[in-house]
């Protein structure tokens, strides 16, 4: 929940529910004006920064020794602060317990699958790995019409679950040679 904005921010305001996205996006460039891709040029995954483009300072210390921002997000954390590109503005009825999974995971897998894969009707479609994101994926892919959704995992546990996530078949590689 956002709880301040800072100086320029005009499209949120304190007592907004947002998601914290590490792929932000400045919605300006070449990436975020393509349907192919959000690998934003001001806003990409880095790693390395960890401090807030405006100023290359970080908003965290301890001791006297800054925190540096993890993702760009610092969501480990119970306050953080982010570039407004980094936090997309959702509904305020949605339940936080329920939606937090949305920024990453469901997001991910269901938009590289929906938005780069873009499976058609009647395809067959392999998903590799069942965790959040391959969830998310074969969901994508269900929504796309594909007709077979094979699910490759190690873990044997994730077979029925991932049945609710529309995948028709499972294999696990440790089975085969």
């Amino acid at each position: 929940i956002v709880e301040s904005v800072g100086e320029g921010v005009t499209e949120l305001k304190p007592g907004d529910k947002v998601l914290p996205i590490f792929t932000g996006e400045c919605g300006q460039c070449r990436h975020c004006k393509s349907e192919e891709s959000n690998m934003c040029d001001l806003l990409r995954i880095n790693t390395d920064r960890g401090t807030m483009l405006n100023d290359g300072k970080t908003r965290f210390s301890k001791d006297g020794k800054p925190i540096y921002h993890f993702l760009g997000t610092s969501t480990f954390s119970e306050y953080t602060v982010v570039h407004s590109g980094c936090v997309a503005k959702i509904n305020p009825d949605a339940p936080l317990d329920k939606v937090c999974v949305l920024s990453c995971g469901i997001s991910t897998g269901m938009g590289a699958t929906l938005n780069v894969a873009k499976p058609k009707k009647g395809m067959s479609v392999a998903v590799f790995g069942l965790g959040a994101v391959g969830l998310a994926a074969a969901e994508g892919a269900r929504i796309a019409g594909a007709s077979r959704i094979i699910g490759i995992d190690l873990n044997e546990s994730r077979a029925n679950e991932a049945k609710k996530f529309g995948v028709t078949e499972f294999a696990n590689p440790k089975d085969h040679n």
